[in-house]
């Protein structure tokens, strides 16, 4: 591992996701991004920061609209095609996937994927060439399998997790809140 700097970006872990929105053209344009959390209270909000000169930052500041996929495993390959740094052109065609306009909002929903929301842009924040957006949920699409869980257990849902390049799974449920409470 690269020796670690004062000055060295680092984090541990992000949730990475498929940002969907629409080009100019109206053609669906999908980017994996990972610096993603969220806000509680009203409105609720994904807050995703988005960093240099990506189609995606264009095409969310001239919308207003995204979505935003949770990627589990079995969308890593589209998470790769999507990527201009692991892109392949010889995959484009290998790759298949379907695409349905959102519920609510007109932005592209990759179609089987497990957890998604539907978001409008409420405010944005600059710093430097990185984008923030709060962008208010509208809408929220679960698949059945895990609308039918008792708990929202991650090891279902099965996120991909992003730590500087590579890609992890959730592992154990190691209990709930207050469970380590009266050790």
């Amino acid at each position: 591992m690269e020796m670690i700097k004062n000055n060295t970006p680092c984090f541990f872990t992000q949730q990475v996701f498929l940002i969907g929105t629409y080009n100019e053209d109206g053609n669906e344009r999908f980017a994996p991004i990972s610096w993603i959390s969220y806000t509680r209270g009203e409105p609720s909000c994904l807050v995703i920061s988005i960093n240099g000169t990506k189609k995606t930052k264009e095409n969310i500041g001239r919308t207003g609209f995204l979505s935003a996929t949770v990627v589990t495993p079995d969308l890593l390959p589209l998470c790769e095609q999507f990527n201009r740094a692991t892109y392949k052109k010889e995959m484009k065609d290998k790759l298949q996937y379907s695409v349905e306009k959102g519920k609510i909002l007109d932005v592209p929903l990759l179609v089987g994927g497990k957890f998604s929301y539907e978001c409008q842009v409420i405010k944005t924040v600059e710093i430097g060439t990185t984008h923030t957006y709060f962008a208010e949920i509208k809408n929220i699409n679960v698949s059945e399998d895990i609308q039918k869980l008792d708990f929202f257990d991650l090891r279902e849902v099965n996120p991909v997790v992003y730590s500087p390049m590579n890609y992890f799974t959730i592992g154990k449920h190691l209990g709930k809140i207050g469970d380590y409470s009266n050790l």
